[in-house]
C-alpha cells in the first residue's frame, strides 16, 4: 500500500465494503474539466466534477521501480461527430493531467484525500469515428519522458534573456571563447 494515502482512507480500504471511484482534472484551451467516474456530479474541494458514468475509461496506471516514464490514456465515448473539429481545437498537448483514486461513502461523500494515481501532461488524440457518435481517447504523458528530450536551451547570454530579461549572469560567457586560459600544475 504507498505510504502517502490519507488515513481516513486506510480503514474502508480494509473493510470488506468499499466505492472506489476515479477522478481526472484536464486542461483545455477553454477551460479545466473536472470529470469522474461517476453517473452524477460530485463536488470535491471547491470544484464540480461532472459525471461520465459508461461514457468515460480510464487505462491501465502502472509503476515499475526503473527510472521510466510510464504513461496512461482516458478516453470519453458518445460525442456527437458534428462537435469534432471543436473538440480537436481545445485539446491543448502538454497541457496539466491529474488522475485521483478516491473512496466514497454511503452518501457518496469522499473519504480523506484523494490519492493521485498518474500526474503528467496530455499528449495526443485519437479519435475513433462511429455512424452516430464518436470517441476521443487522451494520450497521458509521464513527466519522466522529458528526460528523453533534448534540452534547446543554449548558456548564452541571448538565451538568458529570452527567459530572464535583465539578468547579467551569463554576460561574460562569449568572451571566454577567446580567452587563453593556462593550467599551472
Amino acid at each position: 500500500m504507498p505510504r502517502d494515502i490519507s488515513t481516513p482512507m486506510v480503514a474502508p480500504m480494509l473493510s470488506n465494503y468499499i466505492r472506489p471511484c476515479f477522478m481526472a482534472i484536464l486542461t483545455f484551451h477553454s477551460e479545466t474539466k473536472y470529470v469522474w467516474t461517476g453517473p452524477c456530479d460530485l463536488i470535491y474541494a471547491g470544484n464540480t466534477y461532472k459525471g461520465v458514468g459508461d461514457f468515460g475509461k480510464l487505462a491501465a496506471v502502472v509503476e515499475g521501480t526503473d527510472v521510466q516514464a510510464y504513461g496512461s490514456s482516458i478516453s470519453l465515448s458518445g460525442i456527437d461527430p458534428a462537435l469534432l473539429a471543436e473538440c480537436l481545437a481545445d485539446i491543448q498537448l502538454g497541457a496539466p493531467a491529474t488522475i485521483f483514486f478516491a473512496l466514497l461513502d454511503s452518501n457518496g461523500s469522499i473519504f480523506g484525500t484523494p490519492y493521485p494515481l498518474f500526474v503528467g501532461t496530455v499528449d495526443k488524440p485519437t479519435i475513433q469515428m462511429g455512424t452516430q457518435a464518436m470517441t476521443i481517447a487522451l494520450a497521458l504523458e509521464n513527466k519522466l519522458s522529458n528526460l528523453s528530450r533534448a534540452n534547446m536551451r543554449r548558456y548564452t547570454n541571448a538565451d538568458q534573456q529570452l527567459y530572464y530579461p535583465g539578468d547579467t549572469f551569463f554576460q561574460s560567457v562569449e568572451s571566454l571563447n577567446d580567452q587563453a586560459l593556462l593550467w599551472l600544475a
